[in-house]
């Protein structure tokens, strides 16, 4: 309970009369009030200050208070909470404002779990409706969560706790231990520490709207480093209850800004959900589904791969606190409250955390050395069994079908990988490269690129692209599939998915099951691919996709089984 949660009744510049608390956080207590110059409800906030804050740092908060209450005052709209006053009592700031009898989306979340599409597409648009505005007068607000909106009882959406925003032209309020965001919320290029953009607060809403959807955000991992990393590094799982919200989603959850959905396209979308039509978005980013799924993830013309276009990702899988430090720059860690609340975070200088650090990476080097030589144990065990008991290869087989009165693609069956195979000359102008505890054999000219845990290499000249990912999956590779196409299938995450095949892979030092489909792929560019799940003898998973444009399958076979003949983990 803050310093003022007992001063019921208190009377603040001779006109703000305190009446009960509807409401705390880590900054400050919410108050219900009367103006007793103008005998109406007000809100107040009373902005809470640390006893053991030095006093530059009380000035900043000041500073901070004053800047959120005059960002808020700047806008005029019917989902922004209105601004009436600042009030500086007792050495702390305490901000008047619009009472609005309501609870926030968090509480609705909570207490009544996920919500109907058409109800989020409607509160969606509303607080989209709301950020435009702010945005248009050059203020971002940076902090846009399920927390900070309130919902009406009558389902109006408001957008409140400009505390963070960033006004353009205004200096940049940077200091030690102040709130930057909230976790979960917070786009991947402001995790590595980018000037934050209209795109960082239209990332914020989706991931409200996700929350919104399924009851959870869609990185639900339990630490704030966790949080940060798997949002780096991972694609959020897809919703299960989303429906036609799926293509908002889609876009606006896009890692890369400049690739994220507009506001335009998706305040139509939001509209054409909320009022019961079928949408058809201009922009709705088809090639960039949700993970579960076998990543047909084609790289951009840049050499970078866009966000997971379906890929098997298990949330919780993060990166270590030493590549979420190099990512988010030298001289910051993210920092959790010291209440443990995770709904908010700051930065913390380096030089305040040496020692822990240290300590932390102790062990972890520790860990490391240990783990190291267990696995240079079972390799070396590994490859004598391997050379051992190495079975012959097979020869791959190719059959066409017909369905529906025309030639369907030929099913590529890959000759199975054995310790024979993959030691056999490599094809004509080809290369093996190294990618994450494994090899693999790449033509000559194609270009390598990494995303989290995926590593690329795409022909210069044609969509054509291999992928190699270390993303965990659970269950065995065959049923593993038949999941992942149920989802596809029931959450329409691959424009124009049809399976050619689904089977296991036999004769090969590590278990796998390869399923071959096709899709629309970026574009529109009819696409054909076949991806193979394997788990190797020392328990490694990987998933090995190769892509090619649908018009070339049938005179690349070789090449695909060239690709799979040769990974070797």
């Amino acid at each position: 309970m803050s310093q003022g949660a007992q001063e019921a009744g208190r009377l603040l510049a001779r006109r703000y009369r305190l009446m009960s608390v509807v409401g705390q956080g880590g900054m400050g207590t919410v108050w219900r009030a009367t103006d007793e110059v103008l005998a109406r409800e007000v809100a107040v906030k009373e902005v809470v200050v640390r006893r053991d804050l030095a006093d530059e740092e009380r000035d900043l908060l000041h500073h901070r208070t004053l800047r959120e209450a005059r960002a808020t005052a700047r806008l005029n709209h019917p989902g922004i909470v209105t601004v009436h006053d600042v009030v500086d009592e007792d050495a702390r700031p305490w901000i008047v404002m619009e009472f609005v009898e309501s609870r926030s989306l968090q509480d609705v979340i909570e207490h009544e779990g996920p919500r109907p599409p058409r109800w989020v597409a409607d509160m969606g648009r509303q607080t989209l409706g709301a950020l435009r505005a702010a945005h248009a007068t050059g203020i971002l607000h940076r902090d846009v969560k399920p927390g900070n909106v309130l919902i009406t009882g009558d389902d109006r959406a408001i957008l409140t706790d400009f505390g963070i925003a960033q006004v353009e032209g205004d200096p940049q309020l940077t200091h030690t231990g102040l709130l930057v965001g909230s976790p979960a919320y917070i786009a991947p290029e402001r995790v590595r520490g980018e000037r934050a953009t209209g795109a960082s607060d239209l990332w914020a809403l989706g991931a409200t709207l996700y929350a919104a959807c399924e009851g959870r955000p869609p990185y639900p991992q339990t630490s704030a480093m966790a949080v940060m990393a798997a949002i780096l590094t991972q694609d959020p799982p897809p919703p299960h209850n989303a429906g036609p919200l799926m293509p908002l989603l889609r876009g606006l959850l896009h890692r890369d800004p400049a690739q994220r959905m507009d506001p335009g396209t998706a305040m139509d979308l939001l509209s054409q959900v909320a009022d019961g039509t079928t949408p058809h978005p201009q922009n709705p980013h088809p090639q960039n589904p949700f993970p579960h799924s076998p990543f047909p993830h084609t790289p951009q013309s840049t050499g970078a791969p866009t966000m997971g276009e379906p890929r098997p990702t298990i949330s919780g899988a993060v990166a270590g606190p030493g590549d979420l430090t190099a990512q988010i720059g030298p001289d910051a860690v993210p920092w959790s409250t010291a209440d443990g609340d995770l709904n908010t975070v700051g930065v913390r200088r380096r030089r305040d955390l040496n020692g822990g650090l240290l300590a932390m990476v102790g062990g972890l080097v520790a860990v490391v050395i240990v783990l190291v030589g267990v696995l240079l144990v079972q390799d070396r065990s590994h490859r004598a069994s391997g050379a051992d008991g190495a079975s012959s290869t097979a020869s791959s087989t190719a059959t066409a079908t017909k369905t529906a009165g025309s030639a369907a693609p030929a099913s590529v069956s890959p000759a199975p990988t054995s310790a024979t195979s993959t030691a056999r000359a490599l094809p004509a102008g080809w290369r093996r490269e190294q990618v994450s505890g494994a090899t693999v054999a790449v033509p000559a000219g194609w270009r390598r690129s990494s995303e989290g845990a995926s590593v690329f290499w795409r022909d210069p000249g044609s969509a054509a692209y291999l992928q190699v990912d270390r993303t965990p999956w659970t269950g065995r590779p065959y049923e593993a599939w038949k999941q992942w196409e149920r989802e596809v299938l029931a959450n329409r995450a691959l424009d124009g998915y049809r399976r050619v095949g689904l089977r296991h892979v036999t004769g090969t030092p590590y278990e796998a099951a390869d399923i071959e489909f096709t899709w629309n792929g970026r574009a529109g560019i009819p696409m054909h691919g076949v991806d193979r799940r394997v788990i190797a003898a020392d328990g490694g998973r990987y998933a090995v996709f190769v892509a090619l444009p649908a018009a070339d399958w049938n005179t690349s076979q070789e090449r695909v089984n060239g690709f799979l003949e040769t990974f070797t983990p």
